[in-house]
């Protein structure tokens, strides 16, 4: 899909009033264009190559070794533009039933082909919406699903926040990343599965808080985000991971602060695995050509 580029298009409210218009400005005086369609497009790779269900990928890790990915999919939500001077402007995501619902949307790289067999066929790469017309040199984004949708019944959610694969618990609410593999002559997966821990309910159920949210928060500087894309790295995700092992805890990481392997994920995700706080200029997982 080709993406279309902006342009600054306001106009002073003055100038509306000198024409006989009259209100719908903002603060400053503007009255803001009309929005404009965004796609905003991402790619996975494994270092410089393409994510492929179907290939191997050599040289991950501390240890350099091969691996198969088997999945790779998360969520994101609060999607904002960023300009020169560092104000953002939040992108309206389009309703499409299917990759996006309110404020969230999942981007899906595996394809159900060669060691994805767990996954789905269709996949989603870009995010469809609209904003406020204007020039632009940044993106963030939130990975993770937001709390209000984070704790519900995934069986009877609306797409895409039904999929099974995609939900832990329902105090954990659902996998916001994950990304797994399978180290060659290895029978044990490496998996990584991001998500909210120590979730408490009340009373009757239903979930008031979690103390580690363990949403990461993205900041991409110096690059036109209506046309060119993000690029999503697994091997900078275990840049610093030994896969051919496991030191502790679940199979690879499944976002313990005590599990060995996911200090140095989290680290990659812009996260302090022991107090929760966010580092946006740490992590190293996303990435602008």
């Amino acid at each position: 899909m080709q993406l279309r580029l902006s342009l600054v298009s306001f106009v002073g409210l003055a100038v509306l009033s000198g024409c006989g218009g009259g209100g719908g400005g903002n603060a400053t005086g503007e009255v803001p264009a009309d929005p404009i369609d965004v796609a905003l497009a991402f790619e996975a790779r494994v270092g410089d190559a393409a994510f492929d269900c179907k290939a191997t990928h050599p040289g991950l890790g501390t240890a350099g070794t091969e691996a198969s990915i088997t999945d790779f999919r998360l969520y994101v939500h609060d999607v904002r533009l960023r300009r020169a001077d560092g104000t953002e402007v939040p992108v309206e995501l389009e309703q499409d039933g299917l990759w996006q619902h309110q404020d969230l949307a999942l981007l899906d790289f595996e394809d159900r082909t060669g060691a994805c067999a767990n996954g789905t066929p269709e996949t989603n790469a870009t995010l469809h919406g609209t904003a406020e017309r204007g020039t632009y040199d940044g993106l963030s984004f939130k990975v993770g699903v937001p709390f209000e949708l984070n704790h519900g019944d995934a069986a009877a959610a609306p797409s895409p926040l039904n999929l099974s694969a995609m939900f832990w618990s329902w105090n954990g609410g659902y996998k916001f990343f994950r990304a797994d593999a399978l180290p060659a002559g290895s029978m044990t997966a490496f998996n990584v599965h991001i998500g909210s821990l120590g979730c408490q309910a009340d009373a009757g159920g239903k979930v008031t808080a979690c103390a580690m949210p363990n949403r990461a928060e993205i900041t991409l500087t110096g690059f036109d985000p209506l046309a060119e894309k993000v690029i999503i790295d697994y091997a900078a995700l275990v840049a610093g991971t030994d896969l051919s092992k496991d030191t502790g805890g679940a199979p690879g990481c499944m976002s313990g602060p005590d599990d060995p392997e996911c200090v140095t994920i989290f680290e990659r995700l812009g996260i302090d695995i022991k107090d929760g706080t966010l580092h946006p200029d740490a992590q190293t997982l996303f990435r602008v050509e």
